[in-house]
C-alpha cells in the first residue's frame, strides 16, 4: 500500500463492561473481587464470558462506501469500535456508548484493485471517467463503473497482473492495520474481507444471481498472500480455493450474509447457474460455512410465513416481500433465502451425506458502509449506514425505510483473544441480537437438574452434563426428552425482556408441520398457556407521540429449564432460542418525531428487539469439519 494511506492504528480504549448475569464474570457465577476500582473487562474464564462485536463493517476501501462519500478509513473504524468519536460523511459526530470487544472489517475484495489504482492512484486509471465519478461521489455517473470491467486493461493500467498486484498491496495493508489494532484481552481484530458474489462465471453483474455474499474471516495473522474475489469465481470455487490456500496454521470461516436477498439460491441444492452441488461441494461448505448472519441492516433472514411457518415473529424486519417465480430475474424471496427452512433441509441432507452442510450457528452484523461498527442498538439516535445516502432523517424516511441499524454478534469465549474467540466461532457458541447487548446462554442435555438455571454453578453443570449452543446432543438410549436450560439478561440501556421462546424444527412427513414455537418463560409473573404455548399479553405499550413505554413492564432477567413436551426420538431435530424485549420505537418512528413528519406506514412503528442463539441438534452426526 502506498505510504499516503493511514497505517497507524488507534490508541487502546477501555472495552465496555459485560452486561447480564453475574455468571458471565467468573467460574462460580459471582463477580471477581479486586482491591482497587473494578476493571469493567471480563477476566479470562474457563467457563467463558460473553463478548460483543460486529463481524460485518465496510470502510472507504469498499467502492460502494467511497461512492457515497464515506472517507472514514480502517484506522477510523477501529477507533470508533473502541469508543472513539468520528465524523460521518454527512457531518454527524458520533461515538458508541458501549465500545465493542471485537470487530472484523469486511471490505469488498473486488474493490481492492480499484481502490489502489483509482481512488489512491495517480496513474491512467485515476483519470478515467468512472474513477473521476467515484472520487466525486456521484452515484449516477458511478453506475458506468461496472464490476465486470474492473479488471479491464484501462482500469488495470495494462495487463490483469497489474490489478492483481494492486489487490495484494491493499490486502497487505488490511493485515497490517488489523494486527496493529489487536490488543489481546482488550480488543480483538480479525483479518477479514467480503466475497461479494452475485455475478455470472464470466464476472459480469447479473441481478438474477441475487446475493451470494460471504464474509471471509481468518483466525490469526497466518493468511493467504491474496484474496479470492467474485471476479475469480462463485462460491464453490471460493471453498475450493480456501481449502488449498488456507493450510497449516491458517484457519478461516466464510459466513453467508443477507441470505434473504439471495432470490432463493443461498440454501438451494443447485447453484444460480443451475448446476447441482456435488458431495464434494457440500463437504467443503460444511467445513468452512459453520455460521450464518441471521440479521443485519438489510433485513432478517430467519424465516418467512410464505414457506411453511405459522410463527408470527417471522414478520420481523423483512426487506423484499414478493415471492420468487421459478426463474427469478429481479428482487424476490424464495424458500432457499431463509435459515429455518435450510436447517430443516440439513436434517434431510445428513441422512444422505452422513453430515449436515446446513449446520449453521448464528451471528449478526451491521453491514455498515460508514465504517461504524456496532450501530445496531442505535434506534433512537441512528446516524445512518450508507454515507450521504441516509445521513439525515429526511433521507432515511424518504429512501431507506427498508433498512435498519443492523445487528451485533455475541460470542461465549474463554478470553478476548483471537484464538479463544475464533474457537467459539468454529464451535458455533455464538448468538446474535438485533442491536441491544442482550446476554443469552443455553445448555442442552438429557439429565440436567430441573433448577440448574438458578444454580451458581450453572455453567459448570451445563458443560459437564450437556452441550452449549452450537453443539450436538449426545446419543441417549433411555427414556425422556431433551432439556434446554436458558438464561437471558436485558441490556440495561435498552428495554426489559418480555419472553423466551424455543424454536424447534424436525424432519417431518411431507405436507405436515415440521416446526413449532414454544414460549417457555414470561415476564410479569405470567406463565405460558399450556394449550397454545404462548405468554399472555403483559400490557406493555408504546406511546407514539413521544416513544415512551409502559413503566414497570418486562424483566431484567429471565431463566428456565424446559423439556420438549412433543419429543419423537425417531425424528432428527434442532432447537434454538429467541429472546424478545418489550416493545419500543423503531428508528423510523424516532426519525419521524425528530423531523416533525408523519410516522411512515410502510413499516410497523414499533418493534420487539431480540436475540437468537445458535441451534443445538438432536440425531445429527458431526460433519467433516467437526
Amino acid at each position: 500500500m502506498r505510504a499516503r494511506l493511514p497505517w497507524l492504528g488507534a490508541a487502546a480504549l477501555t472495552v465496555a463492561a459485560l452486561i447480564g448475569f453475574a455468571m458471565a464474570h467468573g467460574p462460580s457465577g459471582s463477580a471477581r473481587a479486586s482491591a482497587g476500582p473494578p476493571d469493567p473487562r471480563p477476566q479470562p474464564n474457563s467457563l467463558k464470558n460473553a463478548y460483543f462485536g460486529d463481524l460485518h463493517v465496510h470502510t472507504m476501501i469498499s467502492v460502494d462506501s467511497f461512492l457515497r462519500r464515506n472517507r472514514l478509513n480502517m484506522a477510523d473504524a477501529y477507533r470508533y469500535a473502541q469508543g472513539g468519536e468520528v465524523v460521518t460523511a454527512g457531518g454527524v459526530h458520533t461515538r458508541l456508548d458501549k465500545p465493542l470487544d471485537f470487530v472484523a472489517l469486511t471490505d469488498h475484495s473486488e474493490s481492492y484493485s480499484i481502490w489502489d489504482l483509482c481512488a489512491e492512484g495517480q496513474g491512467p486509471a485515476s483519470k478515467t471517467e468512472g474513477c473521476q465519478a467515484l472520487k466525486a461521489g456521484e452515484p449516477g455517473l458511478g453506475a458506468i463503473f461496472k464490476m465486470g470491467d474492473w479488471r479491464s486493461p484501462q482500469n488495470c493500467e495494462g495487463p490483469v497482473e497489474n490489478c492483481l498486484a494492486a489487490q495484494k498491496r491493499v490486502w497487505t495493508y488490511v493485515q497490517k492495520i488489523a494486527n496493529q489494532n489487536y490488543k489481546p484481552g482488550l480488543f480483538t481484530t480479525f483479518i477479514a474481507y467480503e466475497f461479494t458474489a452475485g455475478l455470472s462465471e464470466s464476472g459480469t453483474n447479473t441481478e438474477a444471481g441475487g446475493h451470494m455474499h460471504r464474509n471471509v474471516i481468518y483466525a490469526n495473522e497466518h493468511v493467504p498472500d491474496t484474496v479470492f474475489t467474485a471476479l475469480d469465481g462463485q462460491n464453490t470455487k471460493l471453498w475450493a480455493w480456501l481449502e488449498k490456500a488456507c493450510a497449516g496454521p491458517c484457519d478461516v470461516v466464510a459466513i453467508p450474509h443477507n441470505t434473504n436477498l439471495s432470490f432463493g439460491y443461498q440454501f438451494a441444492l443447485e447453484t444460480p447457474q443451475g448446476n447441482p452441488y456435488t458431495d464434494e461441494d457440500f463437504r467443503r461448505k460444511s467445513r468452512f460455512e459453520r455460521l450464518v448472519e441471521i440479521y443485519q441492516s438489510k433485513g432478517a433472514s430467519e424465516c418467512n410465513a410464505l414457506f411453511g411457518s405459522t410463527d408470527e415473529e417471522c414478520g420481523f424486519e423483512p426487506f423484499y416481500l414478493e415471492p420468487c417465480p421459478p426463474h427469478p430475474t429481479k428482487a424476490c424471496i424464495g424458500e432457499g433465502s431463509f435459515i429455518r427452512p435450510a436447517l430443516k433441509t440439513g436434517l434431510a441432507l445428513q441422512q444422505r451425506l452422513g453430515f449436515n452442510p446446513f449446520k449453521l450457528g448464528f451471528v449478526g452484523g451491521s453491514d455498515n458502509h460508514n465504517a461504524l461498527a456496532g450501530v445496531g442498538g442505535l434506534e433512537k439516535n441512528f446516524p445512518g449506514s450508507i454515507g450521504i445516502g441516509d445521513d439525515t432523517p429526511e433521507k432515511r424516511l424518504d429512501q431507506q425505510l427498508r433498512r435498519s441499524p443492523g445487528a451485533i454478534t455475541g460470542i461465549w469465549a474463554t478470553a478476548n483473544t483471537r484464538p479463544a474467540l475464533f474457537a467459539s466461532l468454529k464451535s458455533r457458541e455464538t448468538f446474535a441480537t438485533s442491536g441491544p447487548r442482550i446476554v443469552v446462554r443455553v445448555f442442552a442435555g438429557w439429565d440436567l437438574p430441573a433448577d440448574v438455571h438458578r444454580r451458581s454453578d450453572y455453567a459448570a453443570l451445563g458443560y459437564r452434563l450437556g452441550v452449549p449452543m452450537g453443539g450436538d446432543l449426545p446419543a441417549h438410549s433411555g427414556p425422556g426428552a431433551p432439556q434446554l436450560s436458558i438464561r437471558a439478561s436485558a441490556d440495561p440501556s435498552s428495554q426489559r425482556l418480555s419472553r423466551i421462546q424455543v424454536i424447534k424444527g424436525w424432519r417431518g412427513e411431507p405436507g405436515k408441520p415440521n416446526e413449532a414455537v414454544y414460549d417457555v418463560a414470561c415476564s410479569d409473573r405470567r406463565a405460558p398457556d399450556p394449550a397454545t404455548h404462548r405468554c399472555p399479553d403483559n400490557g406493555a405499550r408504546v406511546d407514539l407521540s413521544d416513544c415512551s413505554t409502559t413503566p414497570g413492564k418486562g424483566a431484567a432477567d429471565l431463566a428456565v429449564t424446559w423439556r420438549d413436551p412433543d419429543f419423537d426420538p425417531n425424528r432428527p431435530a434442532f432447537y434454538y432460542v429467541r429472546v424478545l424485549e418489550t416493545p419500543s420505537c423503531r428508528w423510523s418512528t424516532w426519525d419521524a418525531l425528530r423531523a416533525h413528519r408523519p410516522i411512515p406506514p410502510f413499516r410497523s412503528p414499533v418493534q420487539e428487539e431480540r436475540a437468537w442463539t445458535s441451534p443445538v441438534w438432536y440425531g445429527v452426526p458431526k460433519g467433516p469439519g467437526g
